[in-house]
């Protein structure tokens, strides 16, 4: 019998994890979120968001031991990573330049 093309799932090798990626993910989506809220409403106070932030941390481990007990080759996604916390603080960057600019223009632009 001649091998087919296609094969089956017990034959194909086993895909790598990339540990990193969801927790990043979801970093990005509160991070923007966050930075969303705090412009329509000044007055919130974002500290306790900063207090909460070793949760990242915490979740990007738990991604680590659940990748580790599944079995099969983990790959950390560095280059997610580094592209996450390069955009991260542009954003933060960007944030601040147009906080200032909505709530405090006199700092900003000098007529």
């Amino acid at each position: 019998m001649m091998n087919s093309p296609e094969q089956t799932p017990e034959s194909r090798p086993a895909r790598d994890r990339r540990v990193g990626t969801f927790t990043f993910g979801a970093v990005l989506v509160i991070c923007g979120a966050l930075m969303l809220v705090s412009m329509f409403f000044p007055s919130l106070d974002l500290t306790l968001a900063l207090q909460l932030s070793p949760l990242i941390l915490v979740c990007l481990g738990v991604e680590v031991l659940l990748a580790s007990r599944s079995g099969g080759k983990i790959r950390y996604d560095w280059v997610g990573m580094v592209l996450c916390f390069v955009l991260v603080t542009a954003a933060l960057v960007f944030f601040g330049i147009a906080w200032c600019l909505v709530y405090h223009p006199e700092a900003v632009i000098h007529y």
